[in-house]
Parts: structure tokens; C-alpha cells; sequence
């Protein structure tokens, strides 16, 4: 069993798309660290809030719900179409992302307030009013967590390095969407894009490490072929 969970590790550190990735998120990772050392809780909402536009709030929503688990799930369900391998792990994945949004959102860290709740109505420079007023149960960011963990997978599966920054930068632009729409502080969406890729590398672990998926012929085929054979 160590010698699959080892070949997991092997075949992300193979994948160019993975790697871009990660090397890309790495660079975020640093900055986040600055940003806190900088400055105080809450600043970064007011910040994007200076510079946001009603002419954009449309977009950015539409951005936002990219990031919802339902759709996601949705994409998942499709690659199952393409190679079972695609569409299972995606859906192992957004199961590990489920466990952890409850556990850490609505167990330990349940007083989290969101900027609605942490702010005064004047402290914004113009206020969003057609999105849902959420209060509590803001870190970390689900949203976030979501679509790093899908955005992640991927890469990975893509396996080319301009295919890993290209969904990197998807997937950031689509968590700072969550603080544009004054929904969660960047704290929340900082560790919820880890806690996304540290799922996506928990379901390839589960599936081709413990479960050894990877060594069935079915594994690589699409569902349909199951119907065409009986």
C-alpha cells in the first residue's frame, strides 16, 4: 500500500498540469502570508470593495455560482461520460470538500462571522444588494474550497503546464469573487483553496493508493461502455 500512496505522489509530481499548478499557487501562498503579516482582518474586503462597480456585479456573480458544488458536481457527473477516472475522482473529491465545509464551517469555526456581520453598513464604499445577506459561518470559504479542489484535479488531469496556470487563475479569480461580493474575508478564501487541493490529493490517494483503482481496465473507460457490453 505505501508503494501506491508513493506512486500517487509520483504521477502529481509528473503532471505538468499539477505542477504548473502548483507552482503558481505557491506564489499565492507567499503573497497570502504578506498580506497578513501587512495588514489587519478585514482590510482586504474594504480594499476590492473601493474598487468595485455596479457595472461588474453581474459578472462577478456569475463568476461566484461557477464555484457552487451543485454545478461542480454537475461537471463531474459529465467527465463520467468521458473516462470513469475523470468523473470518480471529481466526485470523491467534492465528497471530501462536503466533509470538510461542514466540519470546520458549521463545527469548529461556527462563530465565524462574515463582513456583513463584522462591518458596519457605512464602513463599505457601496453596498451589493443582489446578492443573499449570509452573516454567519464564513471561514473557511466553500465556494473557494470547491473550486480549487475541481481546478486542481483538472490540471492534473490536463497534464500541461499552460492547462495548470490557466486553471489556477480560474480558480483565484473565482475566490476573490467571494470577498468582491462581501461574502467571506480573505482569511477564508486563503485556507480554503488549500483545504480544496488537499482534498484533490486525498481522493487520488483514496482511489489509486488505498482502493487501486487504477489497475481495472473499467477505470479508464467511459460509463456508457458498461451499457454497450450488456
Amino acid at each position: 500500500m505505501a508503494m501506491e500512496i508513493k506512486q500517487v505522489f509520483s504521477k502529481l509530481y509528473k503532471s505538468k498540469g499539477f505542477t504548473g499548478f502548483v507552482y503558481a499557487y505557491g506564489i499565492f501562498l507567499i503573497l497570502g502570508i504578506i498580506v497578513f503579516l501587512t495588514t489587519k482582518h478585514g482590510d482586504v474586503v474594504l480594499f476590492i470593495n473601493r474598487y468595485s462597480r455596479i457595472e461588474w456585479d453581474g459578472f462577478v456573480e456569475f463568476l461566484t455560482d461557477l464555484g457552487l458544488g451543485t454545478y461542480v458536481a454537475g461537471a463531474m457527473v459529465a467527465l463520467l461520460f468521458w473516462k470513469i477516472r475523470y468523473g470518480l475522482t471529481g466526485l470523491v473529491t467534492l465528497g471530501l470538500v462536503g466533509i470538510f465545509t461542514n466540519l470546520l464551517k458549521k463545527g469548529v469555526f461556527d462563530e465565524r462571522m462574515r463582513p456583513f456581520n463584522y462591518f458596519y453598513y457605512d464602513d463599505f464604499h457601496r453596498f451589493i444588494y443582489t446578492v443573499e445577506l449570509n452573516y454567519h459561518y464564513s471561514f473557511p470559504s466553500g465556494h473557494t474550497m470547491t473550486i480549487f479542489a475541481a481546478m486542481s484535479l483538472l490540471a492534473y488531469f490536463a497534464g500541461k503546464r499552460w492547462a495548470g496556470l490557466f486553471f489556477f487563475m480560474t480558480a483565484l479569480v473565482i475566490g476573490f469573487s467571494r470577498i468582491y461580493l462581501l461574502q467571506h474575508f480573505f482569511l477564508d478564501v486563503y485556507v480554503g483553496s488549500f483545504v480544496g487541493v488537499i482534498c484533490t490529493v486525498l481522493a487520488l490517494v483514496i482511489l489509486n493508493g488505498l482502493l487501486r483503482l487504477d489497475r481495472f481496465a473499467w477505470f479508464e473507460k467511459p460509463i456508457y461502455s458498461f451499457r454497450q457490453r450488456n
